[in-house]
């Protein structure tokens, strides 16, 4: 492959990602990023990570593909709004296809929730099996009262995770889940766990962490630019790309009326409407069956009465699925509209 198109490849996705930048910081209440960080440097270690990648030169491949070369500009794009580096081991970049994704390690998703402006911190632990490790509530909320960890317990089984937020008014809140839990988060990925279990502590860390953040980011009053590129890196990680059943009624009630006194209405023509009323009312409960599976879904196991139940991750957005249109035409995809 000819050297220079791979270069010029590289040179438009820089200066396409710094130009969009550059514009959403001029706007009005525009983007604001962290006081050290540097884009230039940021898009750097991100060209190295990605032309080192175990899938190859994703740069050079992006040439040649279209579709991959916008899937890196959103990256990109996702990667220096959340103000995240891979220099750091803070992000990481996964091909799918023929599609670039980016997906935040522990510490990247620790950064990314203290540029919210009521978050002074974050972190998360690992209780052990062996550890003692109490919990309560106050205020409806679940507490965590103790935990107490041993040298012993290191090396054994996992048993929760926990992870807690301090608010700017010194406030914390918990978010739990037992390793049953996460680890059927893990089986909704696109690894299905592979990745997660070969680094349980981390992973469990960032898992439930990712979690706690749900609630803070969907009600906070920080930028959408922000809060919806740390959404969309969340979500790239699950398969959410599975093709949607369509359950549309072939015809509305509207077509199934036809001009004419009812009454003489024979049984012959009646027939034909008889199945078609009948399709409509299958294709009705249907709908009614999905939305019922689609509620009992938002249930799980509980470690115990105060422990949170998972909530099945959200298609607020498809990591696969989400048009991604052209950074250098169209700008990039509908999360930073």
């Amino acid at each position: 492959m000819n050297t220079n198109e791979v270069a010029e490849t590289q040179r438009s996705l820089d200066v396409g990602v710094q130009n969009q930048i550059n514009q959403m910081m001029n706007q009005e209440n525009g983007l604001k990023l962290p006081a050290n960080y540097a884009v230039g440097n940021a898009l750097k270690s991100a060209f190295f990570a990605l032309k080192s990648s175990n899938d190859g030169d994703l740069i050079q491949i992006a040439a040649h593909v279209p579709e991959m070369k916008t899937s890196i500009a959103n990256a990109l794009m996702d990667m220096v709004v959340q103000g995240l580096s891979p220099a750091k081991t803070q992000v990481y970049f996964i091909k799918y296809g023929q599609k670039v994704q980016m997906q935040r390690s522990y510490f990247g998703t620790q950064a990314a929730l203290k540029r919210l402006s009521n978050v002074d911190d974050c972190w998360a632990n690992v209780v052990h099996e062996g550890d003692k490790f109490d919990i309560s509530a106050k205020d409806d909320r679940i507490v965590v009262t103790n935990w107490e960890p041993t040298l012993e317990g290191l090396d054994g089984q996992i048993k929760y995770v926990y992870a807690v937020i301090e608010m700017a008014d010194g406030t914390h809140q918990y978010t739990i889940m037992t390793f049953k839990q996460i680890k059927n988060s893990w089986s909704q990925t696109r690894s299905k766990g592979a990745v997660q279990n070969k680094f349980s502590d981390e992973m469990a860390k960032r898992t439930v962490l990712n979690r706690a953040a749900k609630n803070i980011l969907n009600t906070s009053d920080d930028s959408d630019l922000v809060v919806g590129a740390i959404n969309n890196t969340t979500s790239n990680e699950y398969d959410d790309d599975q093709p949607a059943k369509d359950v549309t009624p072939k015809k509305t009630v509207a077509d199934l009326i036809e001009p004419g006194p009812a009454k003489d209405t024979s049984e012959t023509s009646e027939a034909p409407q008889k199945s078609e009323s009948a399709s409509v009312s299958v294709a009705s409960a249907s709908v009614s069956e999905q939305s019922a599976s689609a509620e009992s879904l938002t249930d799980s196991e509980t470690a115990n009465s105060l422990i949170k139940d998972i909530d099945k991750k959200e298609a607020d957005s498809d990591a696969d699925g989400t048009e991604q249109t052209d950074l250098f035409n169209n700008g990039v995809h509908s999360k930073f509209d």
